[in-house]
């Protein structure tokens, strides 16, 4: 049941931060030289600190170039059990003030929040990436002008300087795994980066690398419970779809059965029509060119036998009183461009008429465009 309930939480809206008071935090700006920021405002903070660190709730944030912290510490005991037992678990825990930092005067000034119990006054220096100074009292301690006053001495501001008040609620929201601190209904923010979040956490180390252990463990769940679950919505649209070609193909090899008379009917159709063209392309045309043939036949020569031996061949047994028209005729068809080629053969003279056999071989594209165009 545990681990459901971790589950859940693990992906539920999480709070951006639980902000604490910040008059219980000491608070320092401290340069950073190194790569080792942590090293570096530990070893500030136990100069500066009465109390060793394994006492102190210690944590800090970076300015975008990472050249300044603002480190900020509290004793164990500024905060009762019951206090530290509130603290969310699946947010960051740091002080109120941090939520200011996104509101940065022009030049040097002060910037007062005031809170419903509490006012914070920062001090800014022109130019500054983060406060130079920054100083939280009860409201019934402490006024706008004197708490503002007291942080510019703190940081040393000259004596004319701006001052901005603001008041609402100090609220942290997570935005693409960044936290974004800012007072609520303005647009200034401070961005704290996802890898920078646990630094900004005062709380144990060893408290939060249990916690990303956790959130590790509950991701690898969730992901494990959304692939089971996709697994099954794919399985579910695959069965459906299956169904639906299954009774798809039902359909068509029924309407296939039924339209099978017609389909029959069109194909002998469609063979009959192929049978008809083909004759009319392929058929033998011996009055075609028995035509062709006599329409360029000398006067002298008569035909006595025409022979088709295929759909463009013809030989035509003939007789002439005059044997040179033989040649005339040969001459006369071999320019048309209908004939491919004539071959006279068996020219046998007698006393008055000579016999002769002529084949004459046709272009059968040609012959047929001839035969379709009407005589002039």
């Amino acid at each position: 049941m545990s681990s459901a309930l971790n589950l859940f939480n693990a992906n539920r809206p999480k709070e951006g931060a639980a902000l604490l008071p910040g008059n219980r935090f000491f608070v320092r700006r401290i340069a950073i030289e190194g790569e080792n920021a942590e090293a570096e405002v530990n070893l500030a903070l136990e100069t500066l600190s009465p109390f060793p660190l394994e006492q102190m709730l210690v944590g800090f944030v970076l300015s975008e170039d990472g050249k300044q912290a603002l480190a900020y510490a509290a004793h164990r005991r500024r905060f009762t059990p019951e206090e530290s037992f509130a603290w969310p678990d699946d947010c960051q825990v740091m002080p109120e003030f941090v939520a200011l930092c996104g509101i940065k005067p022009e030049k040097s000034g002060i910037v007062v929040h005031r809170g419903d119990e509490r006012l914070t006054a920062l001090a800014w220096k022109e130019g500054d990436a983060l406060p130079a100074a920054i100083i939280v009292a009860e409201l019934a301690d402490a006024t706008e002008e004197s708490i503002a006053q007291e942080a510019a001495d703190r940081a040393e501001l000259p004596k004319e300087f701006s001052r901005q008040v603001v008041t609402g609620l100090l609220t942290g929201e997570l935005r693409d795994a960044n936290l974004a601190l800012k007072v609520q209904n303005d647009a200034n923010e401070f961005v704290i980066q996802k890898r920078h979040l646990d630094a900004a956490d005062i709380r144990d180390t060893d408290f939060l690398a249990l916690r990303r252990k956790k959130e590790r463990t509950n991701l690898l769940l969730w992901n494990v419970v959304r692939l089971g679950a996709a697994v099954i919505i794919l399985s579910f649209v695959l069965e459906v779809v299956g169904l639906g070609i299954s009774w798809r193909t039902r359909d068509l090899a029924a309407g296939n059965s039924q339209r099978r008379p017609l389909v029959t009917e069109i194909e002998a159709a469609q063979g009959i029509v192929g049978k008809i063209v083909e004759l009319g392309v392929k058929r033998p045309l011996p009055l075609e060119m028995l035509s062709i043939a006599n329409d360029h036949r000398p006067p002298t020569i008569d035909f006595q036998r025409m022979n088709c031996k295929s759909n463009t061949v013809i030989e035509i047994e003939g007789r002439t009183s005059n044997a040179g028209d033989i040649t005339v005729f040969e001459h006369s068809m071999a320019a048309l461009p209908e004939v491919a080629s004539v071959v006279n053969r068996d020219i046998r003279a007698r006393e008055t008429s000579t016999t002769f056999t002529t084949a004459i071989t046709f272009k059968a594209d040609a012959l047929r465009k001839a035969i379709q165009q009407p005589k002039q």
